[in-house]
This record gives C-alpha cells, sequence and structure tokens, in this order.
C-alpha cells in the first residue's frame, strides 16, 4: 500500500492530531514551517588490506556502513510525504 501526502494534507492531519490531544492550534491563519531530520547511513566498498575491492560470487562489489549522518530537510509547499506499508 501506498500513502501519499502533499504539505497541505499532512498540515491538516498534524492539526487534527494537535486537536485531538486539546492543543487547539490553526495553521491555516499562522505561520508555519516544517522540518524533517533524516538519517542516512554512509556506505563505502569493502576492501581488503591491500586496498582491492571485494566482491561477491557475483561479481558485485560488497557495501559496508562506516557511520551515519543526520540531514535536516525543509517541507515546502509542493513537497509530498510517501509511506510505504507492505501488505
Amino acid at each position: 500500500m501506498r500513502i501519499k501526502l502533499d504539505q497541505y494534507e499532512l498540515m491538516q492531519a498534524i492539526e487534527e492530531y494537535l486537536n485531538k490531544k486539546d492543543l487547539n492550534f490553526d495553521f491555516d491563519n499562522t505561520y508555519t514551517e516544517v522540518y524533517a531530520q533524516v538519517t542516512e547511513d554512509i556506505r563505502q566498498h569493502k576492501k581488503h588490506k591491500n586496498g582491492k575491492v571485494i566482491k561477491n560470487k557475483y561479481g558485485h562489489p560488497e557495501w559496508e556502513t562506516v557511520g551515519q549522518e543526520t540531514k535536516s530537510l525543509h517541507i515546502k509547499e509542493f513537497d509530498e510525504l510517501e509511506i510505504f506499508v507492505e501488505c
């Protein structure tokens, strides 16, 4: 299943959630900005001690995660949020 929300629908959903929690906000008449923080893996090819790339049995290079970095994204008016759910 694929759920797709644009910025306006996302703001409506947040507003409804906050209203259910008795925090009355009106995002239509106030200036709001939405930021998201995303953590991404830093990946590189696995290497032997001599510096050659390690390959799997099919001849493709193997990857390893060497760290993580956090990126900040500004969700603007025409941006969309997609959620994929495997049923």
